[in-house]
């Protein structure tokens, strides 16, 4: 299988594609695992091109994440931590209730 870069982005096909048929979809890879089974975390579009954090373990896991996850957890509740903003980025607990923040410290640190 090579990768090819087709109208909706990469994806996997064998090296005779068009005239072989045999195709796969092209998912990166986060660098993290799954908080809730432990899976590898992949970098997924939706139909209209927006990017999500999903389980490979799709269906049968159901995690999924607008914000990337860091692989850690929270100090306060046990919830994983996600990265949010795009120029200040902080680090922020998923659990809405909980609220706990954690600045993302400098390249240079």
């Amino acid at each position: 299988m090579v990768i090819k870069y087709g109208r909706y982005g990469k994806f996997l096909a064998c090296p005779g594609f068009p005239e072989c048929q045999n195709t796969k979809p092209f998912f990166e890879e986060a660098g993290v695992n799954c908080p809730e089974c432990g899976g590898k975390v992949l970098i997924r579009k939706t139909k209209k091109g927006r990017i999500y954090y999903g389980c490979e373990n799709n269906p049968e896991c159901g995690f999924m994440s607008w914000n990337k996850p860091t692989g850690e957890k929270c100090p306060v509740c046990g919830s994983f931590m996600v990265e949010k903003g795009r120029k200040n980025v902080k680090i922020v607990c998923s659990n809405e209730k909980c609220g706990y923040i954690k600045e993302k410290p400098a390249d240079g640190e």
